[in-house]
């Protein structure tokens, strides 16, 4: 029997350029990841051992990594966002990693130019900063949707949604790019440092 998962809560203030309408119904879109999660894995349960279900099953197994996925890439996304925006730390590991592997005079700005050069590819998903501890290096990738192009067994660094939900509403169809500098303007380095330390462990 699958453990039901309970919607996590989170302590986020007043963001700049992303409206609480906007977070409001962002944080119903994940409770509902959660909630379609735990139904369809109690539905697959229902249908296991009986005859003739084959099909059934297989198309809620398509289903369950898409509510997973989601459910997890918000609990990443949202903690971001936890106890206010935080500067990254100039001589920190994650800031060391960044400058060695892309050498600026500002690994912030470098990073963040990446993840926006990822995030404002065309098409729904989110832009996602891995660390891979076999080759000791960060990795940048794109997940289309939130189910597809994982780096699989990588942990997640830090994570952008860039479906139309998380700007839409503020920005317009056409703001992405605006939306991720408000991400960036709005971002807890030091969960994305914290993310990186078990990552890199």
């Amino acid at each position: 029997m699958t453990k039901e998962f309970i919607p996590k809560t989170f302590a986020i203030g007043e963001l700049k350029g992303i409206s609480q309408k906007t977070l409001e119904e962002h944080m119903g879109l994940y409770q509902g990841y959660v909630k379609n999660f735990n139904a369809i894995s109690k539905n697959m349960q229902d249908l296991y051992g009986t005859e003739g279900n084959t099909h059934a099953i297989a198309e809620l197994a398509r289903r369950l990594s898409f509510e997973f996925d989601g459910m997890r890439l918000h609990e990443i996304y949202f903690s971001q966002f936890e106890s206010g925006s935080t500067a990254l730390i100039t001589g920190g590991a994650l800031a060391g990693a960044i400058n060695e592997q892309w050498p600026s005079e500002d690994p912030l700005e470098r990073i963040q130019k990446l993840m926006k050069n990822y995030g404002s590819m065309r098409g729904p998903g989110w832009a996602i900063l891995y660390w891979d501890l076999v080759s000791k290096q960060l990795l940048v990738g794109f997940s289309g949707e939130q189910h597809q192009g994982h780096f699989a067994t990588l942990p997640i660094v830090l994570a952008i949604d860039v479906w139309e939900h998380a700007f839409i509403l503020d920005q317009g169809a056409q703001g992405k790019g605006a939306y991720i500098d408000a991400f960036f303007e709005n971002l807890n380095w030091k969960v994305v440092e914290e993310n990186f330390a078990n990552a890199a462990r």
